[in-house]
């Protein structure tokens, strides 16, 4: 009886853990292709990406030596590619839209440059095919690339 019982539990939680590791490998196997999609994108135009990441529907990516920042969606990698020269930026922050004081509605990158400003969205709330995290863990997301931008916007 005890036999029985143990492994009608065992059959239980392999039922309940096999469609949470298939998700897990399924979006990790999608944001490998994108980053490689993007990678290689770059490399056409000259850029040698040593930094890149998926945040939510976002793809961003930094090549410090030729001081580029290249974007994109996830959705559609090719047709939203977009470089952004840093020497042309004069300022860099994280910026959130918020909707209350417990909710985001949306949170990314603002970029100040000469000719007007760009903004990079991590987080939309009003987008409903969006794929995205929490938006305060974009915005953590959003503090981090600030950081890791600022100081190229000083050396240029």
């Amino acid at each position: 009886m005890e036999f029985n019982a143990s492994l009608v539990g065992i059959i239980i939680t392999v039922l309940m853990l096999v469609p949470v590791a298939f998700l897990i490998m399924n979006s990790t196997g999608k944001n490998n292709k994108v980053k490689k999609s993007v990678t290689q994108l770059s490399q056409t135009n000259g850029i040698n990406l040593k930094n890149i990441d998926v945040i939510g529907n976002c793809v961003i990516g930094v090549d410090t030596v030729s001081k580029k920042l290249v974007y994109t969606s996830k959705r559609n990698p090719s047709a939203d590619f977009k470089i952004i020269n840093i020497e042309d930026v004069k300022d860099c922050r994280a910026k959130s839209i918020k909707q209350t004081d417990k909710t985001l509605d949306w949170v990314g990158l603002e970029l100040v440059e000469k000719t007007g400003r760009c903004e990079i969205p991590f987080y939309n709330e009003h987008d409903e095919n969006e794929l995205s995290n929490d938006p305060f863990v974009c915005l953590q997301d959003a503090k981090r690339w600030e950081n890791t931008l600022r100081p190229l916007l000083k050396a240029s």
